[in-house]
């Protein structure tokens, strides 16, 4: 097999030189001063990868040009987050026609807590439980096989609606399938929309929620299937396009007209669940002209499940819920629900289990911090996860606790424990029994530096 250091060879002949000064838009706006903060400025020079002995800038004009024979070449570039020491490798994959750097299975806590490449330890949440059982990443054809606890097809083995998360169910896997909640938070990580910066504010919204969701799908497969043939998102609604947005919707859920067995899965945002001639039909946001019905059964279901998340919902007037389902059609055109996890987000489309969480992430917005947002898959809530990792604590990074009363004396064992294994500094906040510690201090790692 070629060595790195041949293919490096092969490659630098056929580039001109590495990137020094970045001449992009966004560099200009960066020296003159539009995106100003001092930490856009560190996080964009930040930015730079190793080909044998040439560095080049993600922002470079030519930077497609430049995975592209790195690609042919099959180098693995290393990532230049650690000034001083070893530095992480990647891999350079395709998707939707752009070619895109990703970091190694598993190298996320490798890399500098401020890098776009850093992922926390998989043990902080309910990653660590189904990567590499329920997701299995296969370098080698750059696709991810996920296993699901639940139908994409009609069956009999469940009543309808009956699906897998309530509270005991959806963690009765023992990793090695993801639940309904389990893969709406995969897709949701993997589409970097647990990860926040200050230059993100009010850059977020549907549009790029749904964007980062399919690109986060592209390459990955379940049943046999490639993932996005199976998953609907629907576009923004536009009254002017909206004879062509309804041809693409009703193109992408054409799928379900092969058979009344088949299912698809859809994500959106609620607008409501209403009242209908027979039953209830549920209203996703920006689809304005197809309801999908619910029968009194799964009414119940969804109302006595996720009642926690339907009144936050209600509560927190600026949030949103997020749904993932699974949808059908009948031989008549009408479409219904069939199971379906809700997910409550902020007003930077982030998710959150509780008000503590949510009044975590406003004070952590508040203060223009960067973080990621820990998700449980399949856990359920006894185990404690991180509810956030902090990345601007300085060389290393924070985890924040939230620990509930009913469980406090669990969670703080497992809390030591897992600052232990991961060498990481801990924040906790025991939510029974005080109002919001003060956060930990922001700190400018040693790679951050000059």
């Amino acid at each position: 097999m070629r060595s790195n250091v041949a293919c490096s060879r092969r490659i630098e002949n056929s580039f001109r030189g590495g990137v020094s000064v970045p001449t992009t838009r966004r560099f200009r706006r960066v020296a003159l001063g539009v995106v100003g903060s001092l930490s856009d400025i560190l996080e964009y020079f930040m930015a730079k990868y190793l080909f044998g002995s040439h560095v080049y800038a993600s922002e470079d004009e030519s930077w497609q040009r430049v995975l592209q024979k790195a690609h042919v070449a099959k180098i693995r570039p290393s990532c230049q987050c650690l000034r001083l020491e070893a530095a992480p490798l990647l891999y350079i994959a395709m998707a939707r026609g752009q070619y895109m750097i990703k970091r190694m299975p598993y190298t996320g806590p490798q890399h500098a807590p401020h890098c776009e490449h850093y992922e926390p330890p998989p043990e902080l949440s309910g990653l660590g439980q189904v990567n590499g059982s329920a997701i299995r990443e296969e370098l080698e054809t750059e696709t991810t096989t996920l296993a699901l606890d639940f139908a994409l097809t009609k069956g009999r083995s469940r009543p309808k609606g009956a699906d897998s998360e309530i509270e005991h169910e959806s963690v009765r896997s023992d990793g090695t399938k993801l639940t309904m909640r389990g893969l709406l938070h995969y897709l949701y990580d993997q589409a970097g929309l647990t990860r926040w910066t200050p230059a993100m504010d009010g850059k977020r919204s549907w549009f790029i929620v749904r964007r980062e969701l399919l690109a986060a799908a592209f390459s990955k497969r379940t049943k046999g299937r490639h993932l996005p043939d199976l998953l609907y998102v629907p576009e923004n609604f536009s009254i002017e396009r909206q004879d062509e947005i309804k041809a693409r919707q009703l193109n992408s859920l054409s799928a379900l007209s092969a058979t009344t067995a088949a299912r698809m899965l859809l994500i959106g945002e609620v607008k409501i669940l209403d009242e209908a001639r027979f039953g209830k039909a549920l209203i996703i946001k920006h689809m304005p002209d197809l309801k999908l019905m619910v029968t009194d059964d799964m009414a119940r279901h969804l109302t006595t499940r996720f009642v926690q998340q339907l009144q936050l919902w209600g509560q927190l007037e600026t949030t949103h819920l997020v749904v993932l389902g699974t949808i059908s059609r009948s031989a008549q055109g009408v479409y219904s629900l069939e199971s379906a996890c809700l997910m409550n987000v902020n007003s930077q489309w982030i998710p959150f289990e509780n008000a503590f969480e949510w009044e975590l992430l406003e004070k952590l917005h508040g203060q223009s911090r960067k973080f990621v947002k820990g998700l449980r898959y399949n856990l359920p809530s006894s185990k404690p996860l991180a509810s956030v990792v902090a990345q601007d604590t300085g060389d290393a990074s924070t985890a924040l606790f939230l620990v509930p009363q009913e469980f406090e004396s669990v969670y703080n064992s497992a809390i030591d424990e897992l600052s232990r294994q991961t060498a990481m500094k801990a924040w906790t906040w025991n939510t029974g029994s005080q109002g919001l510690p003060a956060l930990p201090e922001r700190m400018v790692g040693r790679h951050e530096r000059g």
